[in-house]
């Protein structure tokens, strides 16, 4: 989304004071203006700030993030400015607004939250004709403030659902920078209640520089429903395989508490579902499942925590789940073993589970950042519970740590493995799947399912589409 602000005098003058205050500070400051309450929109938006000059002609000189705040008076609007960045060359707003088409010019607002299309248009034109911009831009719109949510057990819930949710994204290939544009939930979290999930606080799937193909009229927007949490929509898209669509009838039977989002790219669909239905008290942890369909290719990973952000630990021995999360674990190793023939594609690691250790978060940032973390394959982690460089615990106890894990994973490592084929099983079916989905549920553990299909294209021309940006 993009908005339009035309500094007064005595607002441009503080905004320059702010600036020259915090000129030699490496941290962001914010700046807060009123404005009519009918202009601006709840969510985050790309801010133009005009200035103008002493021949009354307004100049775009910065760009920044704008949010609503709380109300200021009768109608009036408080919005919050971030993430400031000056215009190395100025524009003139008379000389952006004159390349927009006349129905843009129809919609537009003299300052304010535009439209979606108006919106786009100006954020294009802008990025032409000062290209210079285009990394403050792209700064600004993954990024703003984060989310400080202490040690809430509901809200450490949301922040594993939203890592795995972009650890599936990442597996597949895709770059969805906008999953960084979400609000944190506005009540309070109790852990006695179904946590949110992390894509329902997501607006919409959509965005600018996405590049989808020729959109499905029958297709629904996920993101709409009656209350905002527990209704699942109906997804009708004709370009997903029929594997795809048993999955939402999966989650429908074991859970009403679920969220979708549809994404494209390349001619590729990912449907990402973030699913639960425990309270956060009774929540053991998070899955991810993520499901190669045109490739029957299963990957699915189980999260632990470390005990501390800094210098933690894992203790194996004072996890009381995770005996049964283990035999759960080798049984589905071994029918993947026994499903694989000889002509399927070769992996390096076949079996399909995995644990991530990882920190535990008390801030959730507006960025495409994920929990630090560390990854091993199942035998991995069996193997290194008998090794004798991790038994340095009080007493000899067993602990993984990065200070004595002798290697792992690491998420850049371990998302590309699955992207390129490396690791994941080979001709799993789809009622392989549904049989850990519903164990998942039945183990009482937070659920991101991912279902990839569409043609896949070599990988040294998916490398090329990355490293241009595509």
């Amino acid at each position: 989304m993009v908005a339009i602000i035309k500094c007064r005098d005595y607002e441009i003058d503080y905004l320059k004071f702010l600036e020259e205050l915090h000129q030699s500070r490496r941290y962001d400051w914010e700046w807060t203006f009123t404005r009519r309450r009918d202009q601006w929109s709840k969510g985050r938006h790309l801010l133009l700030i005009a200035s103008m000059d002493t021949y009354g002609r307004f100049w775009i000189t910065r760009v920044g993030k704008s949010v609503r705040r709380g109300g200021a008076k009768d109608q009036e609007q408080q919005v919050r400015v971030t993430h400031v960045r000056p215009l190395r060359r100025p524009l003139a707003l008379d000389e952006l607004l004159n390349g927009l088409t006349t129905v843009q010019r129809r919609h537009l607002l003299e300052e304010g939250h535009q439209t979606k299309g108006t919106g786009e248009a100006l954020r294009a034109l802008l990025l032409r004709f000062r290209p210079e911009a285009t990394e403050a831009v792209k700064l600004i719109e993954g990024a703003t403030e984060p989310w400080d949510f202490g040690n809430r057990r509901a809200a450490q819930e949301v922040a594993l659902q939203r890592d795995a949710t972009l650890a599936v994204t990442r597996m597949a290939g895709f770059q969805i920078p906008w999953l960084a544009e979400w609000d944190p939930p506005a009540e309070e979290l109790y852990d006695d209640t179904v946590p949110p999930l992390f894509l329902d606080l997501v607006g919409g799937s959509n965005h600018p520089d996405e590049p989808l193909e020729e959109p499905d009229p029958h297709l629904r927007e996920s993101s709409v429903r009656s209350d905002g949490l527990s209704n699942q929509p109906a997804l009708e898209d004709h370009l997903v395989m029929n594997d795809t669509r048993s999955m939402l009838g999966w989650l429908s039977d074991e859970t009403s508490h679920v969220a979708w989002r549809e994404f494209r790219e390349h001619g590729r669909t990912l449907l990402v579902a973030n699913a639960n239905r425990t309270p956060a008290e009774r929540l053991l942890g998070c899955d991810i499942i993520f499901y190669n369909v045109s490739r029957h290719s299963l990957v699915l990973v189980q999260y632990k925590k470390l005990d501390a952000a800094r210098g933690g630990y894992y203790y194996p021995n004072s996890d009381r789940n995770l005996a049964k999360e283990l035999v759960r674990m080798r049984s589905l190793d071994r029918y993947a073993e026994m499903q694989a023939g000889p002509g399927d594609e070769q992996r390096l690691d076949p079996s399909p589970s995995w644990i991530k250790l990882c920190h535990p978060r008390s801030v959730l940032p507006h960025t495409t950042e994920m929990i630090h973390g560390m990854y091993f394959s199942r035998r991995q982690f069996e193997s290194l519970r008998d090794d004798g460089r991790l038994k340095d615990g009080r007493g000899g106890a067993v602990r993984f740590g990065y200070k004595n894990v002798p290697g792992y994973l690491d998420n850049t490592f371990f998302t590309r493995l699955v992207e390129t084929g490396q690791i994941g099983t080979t001709g799993t079916s789809t009622d392989l799947v549904r049989q850990q989905v519903i164990r998942s549920f039945r183990g009482r553990r937070n659920l991101v399912l991912a279902a990839l299909s569409g043609e896949e294209e070599p990988q040294a021309k998916r490398n090329a589409q990355r490293r241009a940006g595509h």
